[in-house]
């Protein structure tokens, strides 16, 4: 009996997946295990294994192509097993049709647009182009396909696909602006201009004229989540910000001392976001209600007994926040040498679902880049995030007299409907604390 192949739930957030590579072709003897694709989620670019043994009898996606969690990816079974059924039951429960043979001319012209009866009307072409195959009254294109066709102003209408079961993929949108692009040939006598819906459609896939130059991005599934996420948090979190500056010169005399120590026992130096992480480690377990979550659909405010702190890692796609188990509990060296592990694996795109899962709280570190202070958005479903800005050199007033310091801001994010201004207040006095006299962090 065929076996479907659908699309798994790779991580928390995610709703979708695309087929980034397939790594079986079709015909291919499969066992339980192997793993036949690799799939980009919201978080990673991850394998796809299969639980049954067979032969991959029919790769119903293209690569590209996103789909949701659920949907059809590939199709297993006996060899020449008929696929036709799970296909269908795919598709909304029929087979899909069959792409209908080029109408005569005469069906164009009934479906040519209404012009005023004083412009010339030309004829209308013999051959028209062999229709999309619809499903349910709706053209099979892959999503990918939908947004390049709709950004380039392409009809789906008029273009054959060349995918499963006829269904338009990228490649078919590519050769319809390769096709749009090429000169025209030399028109017959007889014809004096091009329909309009033609003309139209093909003056849409031309460069502009006026210059502009552009270069169009395929939104990753790693993007559109942090935009779904990011703006839900904005606009549903009630978001409040509370900084402070930090008096960092006993930090930065002690990670000196410590990472001479460090280097003497060959072990890895610690950064200043390893500090922070630290102290905001211990300061949560002191505030509980800064390490909690608004949990709506459950009715309740949930305060974690556990310190997970997540940290933001920027990648090429975007951003990802894995998350540092436990910190409360471990030495600075050891956070440290996890964060860097973790951010390695992060751009890798090696993080699996148990790294980058349950936090309570995040941190976001610009100071790297010269930023001294900005505000952060909330990583649902934290209640907070600390937005940590860079060290700078300026003068300060000790006992009458001004002399040179270190200072660093920080911004903590709050979600109002968990943390009010007093709690936050007293969770970000908690972390000055212990970066202002960080040997209390080693107690």
């Amino acid at each position: 009996m065929a076996i479907p192949v659908e699309m798994p739930k790779m991580s928390d957030t995610m709703e979708e997946g695309v087929l980034a590579a397939w790594l079986k072709e079709e015909g291919d003897t499969i066992s339980a295990g192997d793993v036949v694709a690799q799939v980009e989620t919201d978080k990673a670019t991850m394998d796809l294994e299969v639980y049954d043994d067979g032969v991959l009898l029919k790769r119903v996606i293209e690569e590209g192509d996103s789909i949701p969690i659920g949907g059809l990816i590939a199709i297993l079974g006996k060899a020449g097993e008929d696929v036709s059924a799970i296909l269908a039951s795919y598709s909304g429960g029929s087979a899909p049709v069959a792409p209908a043979e080029a109408p005569a001319p005469a069906a164009v012209e009934e479906s040519a647009p209404v012009v005023p009866q004083s412009a010339p009307v030309a004829p209308a072409p013999v051959v028209a182009p062999a229709p999309a195959p619809i499903v349910e009254g709706r053209i099979k294109a892959s999503p990918l396909a939908r947004k390049l066709a709709k950004d380039k102003g392409i009809d789906l209408a008029l273009l054959q696909g060349s995918g499963p079961e006829g269904r338009i993929v990228k490649r078919d949108i590519e050769a319809a602006l390769v096709s749009a692009s090429a000169p025209a040939p030399q028109a017959a006598p007889q014809v004096q201009a091009p329909a309009p819906q033609v003309a139209a459609q093909a003056a849409s896939m031309v460069p502009a004229a006026s210059g502009d130059s552009y270069e169009s991005v395929r939104i990753s599934q790693m993007r559109k989540t942090i935009a779904k996420r990011l703006a839900e948090s904005k606009f549903t979190n009630p978001h409040f910000y509370l900084t402070i500056d930090v008096d960092m010169g006993n930090a930065v005399d002690f990670r000196s001392r410590l990472n001479e120590k460090a280097a003497a026992k060959e072990l890895g130096k610690v950064s200043f976001n390893d500090l922070v992480t630290k102290a905001c480690a211990l300061s949560l377990r002191q505030h509980p209600w800064v390490n909690a979550s608004w949990m709506e659909a459950e009715g309740e405010i949930r305060l974690h007994h556990d310190v997970h702190v997540a940290i933001a890692v920027a990648v090429d796609e975007g951003l990802i926040t894995p998350v540092v188990k436990h910190a409360d509990r471990k030495g600075l060296a050891q956070i440290g040498a996890e964060t860097k592990d973790l951010a390695t694996k992060g751009r890798n795109k090696e993080l699996t679902p148990e790294d980058w899962s349950g936090s309570t709280f995040t941190t976001s570190n610009l100071g790297m880049f010269g930023i001294e202070e900005f505000t952060a958005i909330i990583n649902p479903p934290n209640a907070c995030i600390l937005a940590i800005g860079a060290i700078r050199d300026t003068p300060v007033v000790d006992n009458g007299a001004v002399v040179p310091g270190k200072r660093m801001k920080v911004t903590l994010s709050c979600d109002h409907r968990v943390v009010d201004g007093a709690t936050g207040s007293a969770f970000l006095g908690s972390v000055r604390g212990y970066l202002e006299d960080p040997v209390t962090m080693l107690l």
